[in-house]
Protein backbone atom coordinates (compact mmCIF):
# COMPACT_ATOMS: atom_id res chain seq x y z
CA UNK A 1 0.00 0.00 0.00
CA UNK A 2 0.99 3.39 -0.83
CA UNK A 3 -0.07 6.92 0.85
CA UNK A 4 0.91 9.85 -1.07
CA UNK A 5 0.45 12.89 0.59
CA UNK A 6 1.31 16.39 -1.17
CA UNK A 7 2.60 18.90 1.49
CA UNK A 8 1.63 22.11 1.01
CA UNK A 9 -0.10 22.53 -1.42
CA UNK A 10 -0.15 25.69 -3.53
CA UNK A 11 -3.92 25.16 -3.48
CA UNK A 12 -6.45 28.23 -1.62
CA UNK A 13 -9.09 30.70 -1.93
CA UNK A 14 -8.27 34.46 -1.99
CA UNK A 15 -7.28 35.74 1.09
CA UNK A 16 -9.31 38.16 1.98
CA UNK A 17 -6.42 41.29 2.07
CA UNK A 18 -6.11 40.84 -1.49
CA UNK A 19 -10.02 40.54 -2.17
CA UNK A 20 -10.74 44.16 -3.32
CA UNK A 21 -7.59 44.49 -5.75
CA UNK A 22 -8.72 45.29 -9.30
CA UNK A 23 -7.56 41.79 -10.67
CA UNK A 24 -9.21 39.73 -8.55
CA UNK A 25 -12.50 41.86 -8.72
CA UNK A 26 -12.28 41.68 -12.85
CA UNK A 27 -11.69 37.61 -12.39
CA UNK A 28 -14.55 37.14 -9.59
CA UNK A 29 -16.82 39.54 -11.90
CA UNK A 30 -16.65 38.02 -14.95
CA UNK A 31 -16.65 34.18 -13.24
CA UNK A 32 -20.26 35.55 -11.25
CA UNK A 33 -18.43 34.28 -8.06
CA UNK A 34 -17.88 36.22 -4.77
CA UNK A 35 -13.57 37.26 -4.99
CA UNK A 36 -13.12 34.81 -1.92
CA UNK A 37 -14.69 32.32 -3.55
CA UNK A 38 -11.80 31.80 -6.79
CA UNK A 39 -8.55 29.91 -6.59
CA UNK A 40 -5.82 32.00 -6.24
CA UNK A 41 -3.92 31.51 -9.37
CA UNK A 42 -0.43 33.74 -10.05
CA UNK A 43 -1.27 33.81 -13.73
CA UNK A 44 -4.39 35.91 -12.67
CA UNK A 45 -3.72 37.66 -10.05
CA UNK A 46 0.18 38.24 -10.06
CA UNK A 47 -0.24 41.92 -9.26
CA UNK A 48 -2.56 41.47 -6.26
CA UNK A 49 -0.12 38.90 -5.08
CA UNK A 50 2.86 41.21 -4.16
CA UNK A 51 2.95 41.45 -0.73
CA UNK A 52 1.31 38.17 0.04
CA UNK A 53 3.30 36.02 2.99
CA UNK A 54 4.97 33.38 1.64
CA UNK A 55 4.41 34.73 -1.51
CA UNK A 56 6.93 32.42 -3.65
CA UNK A 57 4.80 29.17 -2.35
CA UNK A 58 1.16 30.04 -3.14
CA UNK A 59 -1.19 30.73 -6.52
CA UNK A 60 0.01 27.66 -8.31
CA UNK A 61 -3.08 25.07 -8.11
CA UNK A 62 -1.48 23.75 -12.08
CA UNK A 63 1.06 22.07 -9.76
CA UNK A 64 -1.18 19.60 -7.52
CA UNK A 65 -3.82 19.56 -10.42
CA UNK A 66 -0.99 18.01 -12.53
CA UNK A 67 0.10 15.88 -9.54
CA UNK A 68 -2.84 14.09 -9.23
CA UNK A 69 -3.94 13.47 -12.87
CA UNK A 70 -0.70 11.53 -13.02
CA UNK A 71 -1.29 9.64 -9.06
CA UNK A 72 -5.02 8.62 -10.42
CA UNK A 73 -4.05 7.59 -14.08
CA UNK A 74 -1.79 4.82 -12.22
CA UNK A 75 -2.91 1.03 -12.17
CA UNK A 76 -1.95 1.33 -8.50
CA UNK A 77 -5.16 0.27 -6.59
CA UNK A 78 -4.12 0.05 -3.27
CA UNK A 79 -3.04 3.62 -3.25
CA UNK A 80 -4.12 6.70 -0.67
CA UNK A 81 -4.55 9.98 -1.69
CA UNK A 82 -4.16 12.98 0.57
CA UNK A 83 -3.47 16.84 -0.40
CA UNK A 84 -2.29 19.37 2.50
CA UNK A 85 -2.46 23.00 1.39
CA UNK A 86 -0.18 25.66 2.30
CA UNK A 87 -3.20 26.61 4.67
CA UNK A 88 -3.06 23.42 6.90
CA UNK A 89 -6.74 22.04 5.02
CA UNK A 90 -6.58 18.12 4.27
CA UNK A 91 -8.35 16.83 1.42
CA UNK A 92 -8.88 13.55 0.85
CA UNK A 93 -9.19 12.12 -2.77
CA UNK A 94 -11.25 9.17 -3.12
CA UNK A 95 -9.24 6.23 -5.64
CA UNK A 96 -11.99 6.68 -8.20
CA UNK A 97 -11.86 9.89 -8.94
CA UNK A 98 -11.51 11.15 -12.17
CA UNK A 99 -10.29 14.76 -12.04
CA UNK A 100 -11.19 16.89 -14.98
CA UNK A 101 -7.93 17.28 -17.31
CA UNK A 102 -9.28 21.01 -18.22
CA UNK A 103 -7.21 22.92 -16.10
CA UNK A 104 -10.26 25.44 -15.47
CA UNK A 105 -12.69 22.94 -14.84
CA UNK A 106 -10.49 21.52 -12.17
CA UNK A 107 -9.97 25.27 -10.51
CA UNK A 108 -14.23 25.46 -10.75
CA UNK A 109 -14.26 21.76 -9.05
CA UNK A 110 -11.92 23.08 -6.57
CA UNK A 111 -13.71 26.26 -5.87
CA UNK A 112 -17.30 23.91 -5.07
CA UNK A 113 -14.85 22.10 -2.70
CA UNK A 114 -13.68 24.77 -0.81
CA UNK A 115 -17.54 26.25 -0.65
CA UNK A 116 -19.50 23.39 0.19
CA UNK A 117 -16.30 20.49 1.85
CA UNK A 118 -17.62 17.99 -0.17
CA UNK A 119 -17.94 16.30 -3.67
CA UNK A 120 -19.91 13.45 -4.91
CA UNK A 121 -23.52 12.49 -5.34
CA UNK A 122 -23.73 8.49 -4.72
CA UNK A 123 -19.99 8.53 -3.37
CA UNK A 124 -17.99 11.14 -2.01
CA UNK A 125 -15.13 11.75 -4.45
CA UNK A 126 -13.57 14.63 -2.49
CA UNK A 127 -14.08 15.68 1.02
CA UNK A 128 -12.33 18.43 3.19
CA UNK A 129 -11.53 16.57 6.58
CA UNK A 130 -10.82 17.76 10.19
CA UNK A 131 -7.73 15.70 10.28
CA UNK A 132 -4.09 17.56 10.64
CA UNK A 133 -0.95 16.81 8.41
CA UNK A 134 0.29 14.54 11.66
CA UNK A 135 -2.79 12.84 11.32
CA UNK A 136 -2.26 11.60 7.86
CA UNK A 137 1.22 10.45 8.74
CA UNK A 138 1.68 9.43 12.42
CA UNK A 139 0.64 5.20 11.66
CA UNK A 140 3.50 5.09 8.67
CA UNK A 141 6.90 5.10 7.98
CA UNK A 142 6.82 8.69 6.43
CA UNK A 143 9.34 9.58 3.78
CA UNK A 144 9.83 12.65 1.85
CA UNK A 145 11.11 13.67 -0.93
CA UNK A 146 13.57 16.49 -0.53
CA UNK A 147 16.83 17.76 -2.64
CA UNK A 148 18.35 17.74 0.57
CA UNK A 149 17.72 14.09 1.41
CA UNK A 150 20.02 11.34 1.08
CA UNK A 151 20.24 9.73 -2.35
CA UNK A 152 18.91 6.10 -2.44
CA UNK A 153 17.27 2.81 -3.90
CA UNK A 154 13.28 3.77 -3.47
CA UNK A 155 11.04 1.06 -1.83
CA UNK A 156 7.93 2.94 -0.67
CA UNK A 157 5.68 0.01 0.15
CA UNK A 158 3.88 0.87 3.22
CA UNK A 159 5.23 4.09 3.19
CA UNK A 160 3.93 7.51 3.45
CA UNK A 161 5.20 9.64 0.81
CA UNK A 162 5.51 13.68 1.23
CA UNK A 163 5.97 15.48 -2.03
CA UNK A 164 5.87 19.25 -1.72
CA UNK A 165 3.25 20.64 -4.09
CA UNK A 166 4.61 23.75 -4.06
CA UNK A 167 7.02 26.00 -6.82
CA UNK A 168 9.53 27.66 -4.61
CA UNK A 169 11.43 27.64 -1.17
CA UNK A 170 11.81 24.72 1.40
CA UNK A 171 8.85 23.23 3.46
CA UNK A 172 7.35 25.46 6.57
CA UNK A 173 9.68 24.94 9.76
CA UNK A 174 6.22 23.45 11.53
CA UNK A 175 6.01 20.52 8.52
CA UNK A 176 9.95 19.90 9.29
CA UNK A 177 9.39 19.52 12.66
CA UNK A 178 6.49 17.21 12.58
CA UNK A 179 9.17 15.25 10.02
CA UNK A 180 11.49 14.86 12.41
CA UNK A 181 8.96 14.27 15.43
CA UNK A 182 7.84 11.37 12.71
CA UNK A 183 11.46 10.02 12.27
CA UNK A 184 11.06 10.71 8.62
CA UNK A 185 13.03 9.61 6.14
CA UNK A 186 14.29 12.19 3.43
CA UNK A 187 14.98 10.95 0.41
CA UNK A 188 16.00 12.50 -2.51
CA UNK A 189 16.16 11.53 -6.27
CA UNK A 190 18.06 14.13 -8.16
CA UNK A 191 21.45 16.05 -7.15
CA UNK A 192 19.55 19.12 -8.51
CA UNK A 193 16.19 20.80 -7.65
CA UNK A 194 13.16 18.89 -9.84
CA UNK A 195 9.85 19.58 -9.91
CA UNK A 196 6.73 18.02 -8.22
CA UNK A 197 5.30 15.92 -11.00
CA UNK A 198 8.62 14.49 -11.68
CA UNK A 199 8.99 13.79 -8.11
CA UNK A 200 5.29 11.75 -8.05
CA UNK A 201 6.36 10.18 -11.03
CA UNK A 202 9.34 8.89 -10.17
CA UNK A 203 7.82 7.83 -6.89
CA UNK A 204 4.61 5.91 -8.44
CA UNK A 205 6.79 4.46 -11.27
CA UNK A 206 9.35 3.00 -8.82
CA UNK A 207 6.35 1.02 -6.78
CA UNK A 208 4.52 -0.12 -9.29
CA UNK A 209 7.59 -1.54 -10.80
CA UNK A 210 8.54 -2.93 -7.13
CA UNK A 211 5.31 -4.47 -5.96
CA UNK A 212 2.79 -4.50 -8.82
Amino acid sequence: MLRLVFVEASLETIPTSIAKHPSVLSDARRRKKKPTEIILDDSKHHSAMKNLEMREKRGRPDIIHQCLLLALDSPIEDLEIFVHTVNDILIWINRKTRLPRNYNRFLGLMEDLFKRGEIGADETLLKIINLSLRDVLEDFRVVVMSERGEMKDLSFDGCAVCIGAFPHGEFDERNLRLFEDLNAEFVSIAKKPVTALYTTCRVISSFQHTYL
